[in-house]
């Protein structure tokens, strides 16, 4: 039987964790970068390397949260990923070349797999019996991260004065939140068998779920869209000061990307009974190429807001759609394996910076680098008209 009070207060502790770790990661690291780069004299290939890494390990260290819930429990996930992340944090701080940065940016990509999505997905999907409000209500308040990311940061610039007091300042934070959340979530209430219409009620194992087209189809959604987010983050900023756009109107435009994000996972969460998740994934594809083809050509303020509202809400729609979609088709009772592999195979959305870097540099723009990635999620549109529910197919 569902408790609405400890569910709630669940929702609550794993939101304000995904807020922080969204925050204070892929959303401050972007703006940061500048102030970083112009102190360590990097090249924007060199710096793209530190979001590249982040990514890799919010991928690669997926079936880690998996396995330590699985045998240890959620509250000590919990705790060693808040303590991941201010480790992380600390070494951020103390950067003073390369090697430093590239330790603190992979210790932070596994921190935010301890603290974020894996374990959030997992206690929601246990806690509520249609969890589908619940993921996009999660999923909002932890996307406002990016909105609040950047003005964080020149908040703490304004009273402490450097960006290495911004770091220190991230792991504290991180570090109390994720102490407070192993103390209050509630890891008792287990629905797992709980049947509802829109949740398949065919018996779904991982090694089976995994041996479908399906199942790549929605990986290949949830990578397109990690990406494009990794990527706008890490070099949009100096794209569109080369464009002529002032470096806080840039700054800005990243935290209405996180306002509309987190906006459009809400309504996600809202229509989702309405509105079939396929055809929400199918228009959130079809958003997010329009964001890029904007962002290839920004220099006029109505292209800028459009780039800004198409990547927000194609993100934060393919984001929600995706996961809801991993649920209803396979069930509660392999979600958490699934979604953690999903966030393995994500894993090669996080060259992105990197590859966008290096077009930077060698070309002097980064629009080749968004044409190609429009071309990418172009692809996956195509997969996901085709996609039908999953059937399980019993000897």
């Amino acid at each position: 039987m569902e408790t609405p009070v400890r569910a709630w207060l669940t929702l609550g502790c794993v939101s304000l964790l995904f807020f922080l770790v969204t925050a204070l990661t892929f959303s401050s690291l972007g703006v940061v970068l500048p102030a970083m780069v112009g102190e360590m004299g990097w090249s924007w290939g060199e710096a793209g390397m530190g979001f590249t890494l982040l990514g890799i390990f919010c991928g690669i260290t997926s079936t880690i949260p998996a396995t330590m819930i699985r045998r240890l429990g959620v509250r000590a996930t919990l705790l060693a990923g808040g303590a991941v992340m201010a480790a992380a944090f600390a070494v951020l701080a103390m950067t003073g070349g390369l090697v430093l940065y590239a330790i603190g940016c992979s210790l932070a990509g596994l921190g935010f797999t301890l603290l974020a999505t894996v374990p959030g997905t997992f206690l929601l999907g246990r806690t509520f019996r249609r969890p589908d409000f619940a993921f996009g209500l999660y999923f909002t308040l932890g996307g406002l991260g990016g909105v609040a990311g950047p003005q964080f940061y020149h908040l703490v610039l304004a009273q402490a004065g450097g960006w290495r007091d911004f770091w220190w300042v991230s792991g504290g934070l991180t570090l109390a939140a994720a102490l407070l959340g192993a103390a209050l979530v509630d890891t008792r209430t287990d629905l797992t068998d709980a049947r509802t219409q829109e949740i398949t009620s065919e018996s779904w194992s991982a090694a089976a779920a995994l041996r479908t087209l399906q199942f790549s189809i929605l990986a290949a959604a949830y990578s397109v869209f990690l990406i494009v987010d990794i990527t706008i983050n890490a070099v949009s900023v100096p794209h569109l000061m080369r464009h002529g756009v002032a470096e806080n109107d840039a700054d800005n435009l990243l935290s209405l990307i996180g306002l509309t994000n987190a906006g459009a996972r809400l309504a996600g969460g809202l229509v989702s009974r309405l509105i079939k998740p396929r055809l929400l994934l199918l228009g959130a594809l079809t958003v997010l190429i329009i964001g890029l083809v904007a962002l290839s050509s920004a220099q006029a303020a109505s292209l800028t807001l459009v780039y800004a509202a198409g990547i927000g809400i194609g993100s934060g729609l393919t984001f929600f759609a995706a996961t809801i979609l991993l649920l209803d088709y396979y069930g509660r009772g392999p979600n958490l394996e699934l979604f953690s592999i999903v966030n393995v195979i994500s894993t090669i959305g996080s060259v992105g910076p990197t590859f966008a870097g290096f077009v930077g540099d060698h070309t002097g723009s980064f629009v080749p680098a968004f044409v190609g990635l429009a071309v990418l999620v172009g692809m996956v549109l195509m997969a996901v008209l085709w996609m039908k529910p999953p059937h399980r197919v019993t000897p």
